[in-house]
């Protein structure tokens, strides 16, 4: 079974953790040296190796707190092991949390493309705005349409655009329409 870079990393990182632990005093101190030095240095793996350029996503201070309650998180996880005896096990597996810290604060001057906006061509900003057009005309009732009778009355609108049909002006008329009373403040 292939362990992969990131597991044979792990790995490394714990024998390291393990073997820093062996020369310390028996008991809780060992328990959290392992913990500590192994979810460290696979913590500091992640970070340098990151697929994007690192920086904080978060402000200094705030990055200091979230690493503490992570680092607290598996200090607790280590003291759990005296009241749960399957907390002994689950300890071999509590550094894995690591990639998900160092993604979440060190991932902040992110370079990434699906942030950036993308510029929509005129074509298809059109075919968007007809399409809204079309829709805001569908849901169009009898008193939109005699309002739109009484404009076309009115003496002093304003003259329909050259190559503009009287439907097109309609379906332009709604959407303002529609705007307006989405715009406008309640009374």
């Amino acid at each position: 079974m292939a362990l992969g870079k990131n597991g044979a990393v792990y790995l490394v990182c714990a024998l390291i953790g393990l073997g820093t632990a062996h020369f310390l005093p028996g008991g809780w101190w060992s328990i959290f040296a392992y913990l500590l030095i192994t979810y460290h240095l696979y913590l500091g793996y992640h970070v340098i190796i990151s697929e994007h350029e690192t920086g904080f996503s978060l402000p200094v201070g705030s990055t200091i707190i979230t690493h503490l309650a992570c680092v607290s998180l598996v200090v607790c996880f280590a003291l759990g092991r005296g009241l749960i005896p399957f907390f002994g096990l689950i300890r071999l597996f509590v550094p894995a949390l690591a990639p998900f810290e160092a993604q979440w604060l060190f991932s902040g001057k992110k370079s990434n493309s699906k942030n950036k906006p993308v510029p929509i061509s005129k074509e298809k900003a059109a075919q968007k705005a007809a399409a809204v057009a079309d829709a805001v005309a569908a849901t169009a009732t009898v008193d939109d349409y005699e309002e739109w009778l009484r404009y076309l009355a009115q003496p002093n609108r304003p003259p329909r655009k050259p190559g503009v049909s009287v439907q097109d002006e309609y379906k332009q008329w709604l959407v303002a329409r529609a705007r307006a009373k989405v715009t406008s403040p309640k009374q």
